[in-house]
């Protein structure tokens, strides 16, 4: 005969399995439901003019997930502009700064980073500056968090780059970067291969 108290040790004993099933399946291990990279992290030569003192036809603004330089348009379905100042000194300019985006408002990071180009190996969590421009110097380093519709229906909207200022020659209006690009979105690793996170 089933009896009451038996009913209960055996709804118990089921709700303790369960538990001990979540717990094994989620407390153990990598998360199931975590995203996962499927692309390898790629690098990237940038060659742009300055959206000042350049022609009309010369590609003067970047797409960072796609390593594209294109001609800037009224919609800004790009992420980056490029100018030179009265220095001769690289510009690096959001979208918002160039143009209303058709787009909405997509926040774009950047950091100047300090250390040696080879040595960065992630992006930063933090010290992001948004939407305003960042001035640099032959040599130096910079990371781009880039909010970018080739994301929008994963977890993370974000792709990260890191770029190094090769030349820039106010004469000519150009300017020559490389750089390294992880595709996946949200992850922030640019170790070679496929990232890990």
């Amino acid at each position: 005969m089933i009896t009451p108290v038996r009913i209960h040790r055996a709804l118990r004993a089921t709700a303790l399995a369960f538990a001990l099933g979540v717990a094994g399946v989620f407390g153990c291990g990598p998360d199931p439901f975590a995203p996962v990279a499927r692309e390898p992290n790629l690098d990237a030569t940038v060659e742009v003019w300055a959206l000042t003192g350049a022609p009309t036809n010369f590609p003067t603004v970047y797409l960072v997930p796609q390593r594209l330089s294109v001609r800037p348009d009224a919609a800004g379905s790009f992420d980056l502009g490029f100018d030179i100042d009265a220095d001769g000194r690289l510009v690096v300019l959001p979208v918002s700064s160039i143009v209303a985006s058709l787009q909405g408002d997509r926040r774009i990071g950047m950091v100047r980073s300090d250390e040696l180009y080879n040595l960065v190996t992630e992006a930063p969590r933090s010290g992001w500056v948004y939407d305003s421009t960042l001035t640099l110097n032959v040599g130096q380093v910079f990371i781009v968090r880039v909010q970018t519709q080739y994301c929008q229906l994963e977890q993370s909207p974000e792709v990260y780059a890191k770029y190094i200022v090769d030349s820039i020659l106010p004469d000519e209006r150009r300017i020559r970067l490389s750089g390294r690009v992880n595709p996946n979105c949200g992850f922030r690793s640019f170790l070679s291969g496929i990232p890990t996170f």
